[in-house]
């Protein structure tokens, strides 16, 4: 059976780049409107976008929110779902009224630095990094996310750009893969021939045989 890798194209600014990511066939578009980040937006920006592609999936990146700022902020900015970075997995409800993807980070050994959010959750495995929630442009060792993949659906992040995702998704065949400063041309700006060439791979990948 031929596989389908989502892509999440995240760190967007801008409409022109959202849109474009979106024609090139991105499925979810990710814009930071919690935390801080130099690819952060406001939530008039993210709604305004949001509200421009109809029908696209965005994704309300924050970083430490309560429950309650969480949905505050995804309610303002129209957006269709929440990433979760530097929360308790285990704390948050798994009852949110809305789709969620907790984040987890893995270290340069291949060790997780927190438990393994409830299955109500999307996993989402990043880099792990002492000052950054994420866009750290670093990969981790990809076994761990293999063997995690093998159980749940996940999202694989970190470092991810068209010359290294088809990689990634072989040696860990994740349900999805997560670009963001793997795809600029400067923090927040993103370069429209990487995005595309990004999908390529991923889209070139799913077609191997598995």
């Amino acid at each position: 059976m031929v596989r389908r890798t989502l892509v999440k194209v995240c760190g967007l600014t801008r409409l022109e780049d959202a849109r474009a990511a979106h024609d090139a066939g991105a499925d979810w578009l990710g814009m930071v409107i919690d935390g801080e980040s130099p690819r952060r937006v406001s939530v008039e920006t993210a709604r305004e976008i949001t509200a421009a592609l109809d029908g696209a999936v965005t994704v309300g990146v924050m970083v430490s929110p309560t429950p309650e700022r969480a949905l505050d902020l995804a309610r303002a900015s129209g957006v269709t779902r929440i990433q979760l970075h530097r929360v308790d997995p285990l704390a948050w409800p798994r009852d949110f009224p809305m789709p969620v993807a907790i984040v987890v980070g893995v270290e340069r050994d291949g060790a997780l630095n927190a438990p393994l959010p409830a299955g109500e959750h999307l996993l989402m495995l990043d880099t792990a990094h002492d000052r950054l929630a994420g866009g750290t442009g670093c990969t981790f060792p990809w076994d761990t996310a293999r063997v995690v993949a093998a159980s749940r659906d996940v999202m694989l992040a970190g470092g991810l750009g068209p010359d290294n995702v088809g990689d990634a998704i072989r040696a860990a065949r994740p349900w999805g893969v997560d670009a963001s400063s793997g795809l600029e041309s400067s923090p927040g700006i993103k370069d429209g021939e990487r995005v595309r060439r990004n999908i390529d791979a991923v889209r070139a990948c799913d077609t191997e045989e598995t």
